[in-house]
């Protein structure tokens, strides 16, 4: 029976009486030193091990095992014979740079969905802005040519242009005061509405890739708001770390900082804000002034044990966290 033992001078092959048969020494190069190291925890092979594999049939390379613990214990002694390193000075500096290098590698190799999720929402915040200002100038600029088109979405409005051009082929065209435009004038508009339809495209499988990674990353605080709104107040946060170590009030006002910060410099002059981006959440935009706040302190206590749910045990508690919101919510309802 053969056993294989490794460490950061290479893999080496011992016999059960802890005889040295075979090695496979590494590059002295401290990364790729790191990054065979982490192949081999996760279990997976590397070029070295497939070849001694291939030449001892009977290869143990499951460890801790008798080699691994020989090998450890006679490690700078062995490392030296095999001509990977001179002397313990040597021995020393490359131990501290593979084990910074594994520190590096380690900290790369950290998921971390909740940036991804800011970078994300943060993009589809610039393309609405993007749209909004590119359909007010497509509708100042058809304008010129029919300003009696009264087609109030934005989406639409962009899809009959690029898909009728002239005014004339509009099914209920009659006349206009509108300027005539030329071919060369229709044709570049046309163009210009043709991109806008696709950046509405776009920001629709924007929304639909939020839609499938913020429950992934963060499913009680999904659960509770939506993906989007999650995903705001993700960024809003700066990291859903940051977010599970906020306590319920400063959630509760995230996205009211400037109305916060005037009330502050000016207090006898106003009122201080009682919620920030939590306003957009139906259950407080739709209900009366007076039970806003109410329902803003309700949702942002739920949300501080769904953040810190997510963060930390990445426990399912959405279900129990919702019916006990909905339960609160309908008793300040009916206390009105």
């Amino acid at each position: 029976m053969h056993y294989l033992a490794v460490c950061v001078a290479g893999l080496f092959v011992f016999n059960e009486k802890n005889e040295l048969k075979r090695f496979k020494l590494f590059d002295k190069n401290p990364e790729e030193i790191a990054k065979k190291l982490d192949l081999l925890e996760r279990g997976e092979e590397i070029p070295e091990l497939k070849e001694l594999k291939n030449e001892f049939k009977d290869l143990e390379i499951k460890r801790p095992n008798k080699a691994s613990e020989f090998l450890k214990n006679n490690f700078r002694e062995i490392i030296i014979d095999s001509g990977f390193a001179e002397n313990d000075s040597e021995i020393n500096k490359i131990l501290n740079a593979v084990a910074l290098s594994k520190a590096r590698l380690n900290i790369s190799l950290i998921e971390r969905r909740d940036k991804l999720i800011i970078q994300t929402v943060s993009a589809l915040s610039d393309l609405e802005k993007i749209l909004n200002a590119m359909s007010e100038r497509l509708r100042e600029w058809y304008g010129l040519h029919y300003p009696e088109l009264d087609i109030r979405d934005h989406e639409k409005f962009a899809e009959k242009i690029a898909d009728k051009g002239l005014r004339t082929n509009f099914e209920d065209f009659n006349r206009s005061m509108g300027m005539q435009l030329r071919e060369e004038d229709i044709k570049v508009l046309q163009e210009y509405a043709s991109r806008l339809k696709e950046l509405y495209v776009l920001k629709k499988n924007v929304e639909k890739y939020l839609e499938r990674i913020v429950p992934e990353e963060m499913l009680n605080v999904n659960t509770l708001l939506g993906s989007i709104l999650a995903a705001k107040l993700l960024a809003l946060a700066g990291s859903l770390e940051r977010l599970a170590k906020m306590p319920s009030s400063t959630i509760q006002l995230l996205g009211s900082e400037r109305s916060l910060f005037k009330f502050l410099k000016e207090k006898k002059k106003g009122k201080p804000p009682r919620f920030g981006l939590l306003y957009l959440h139906p259950d407080i935009s739709t209900s009366k002034r007076e039970l806003q706040g109410k329902i803003a302190r309700l949702l942002s206590s739920k949300l501080t044990l769904a953040a810190r749910a997510d963060f930390y045990s990445k426990k399912d508690m959405s279900k129990e966290l919702l019916e006990d919101y909905k339960k609160k919510l309908e008793e300040i309802l009916k206390g009105n």
